[in-house]
C-alpha cells in the first residue's frame, strides 16, 4: 500500500500517465541500487552512470 501511494505520488508530481510512472520510477530505484552497490563495493558511480 505504502509503493502504491508514493507511485501515485510520483505520478502526479511528474505529470504522468500511471503504466509511465511505473517504468520511470522502476528505472530511476534500479539505478539507485547500482549506485548503491557500487560505492559499497569501493567504485565510482560516475563512471558508470555518463550522462
Amino acid at each position: 500500500m505504502i509503493a502504491s501511494m508514493l507511485l501515485l505520488i510520483y505520478k502526479k508530481a511528474n505529470d504522468l500517465g500511471y503504466k509511465t510512472a511505473k517504468r520511470r520510477i522502476k528505472m530511476e530505484l534500479r539505478d539507485m541500487i547500482t549506485a548503491i552497490l557500487i560505492v559499497f563495493a569501493g567504485g565510482d558511480p560516475r563512471k558508470v552512470f555518463k550522462t
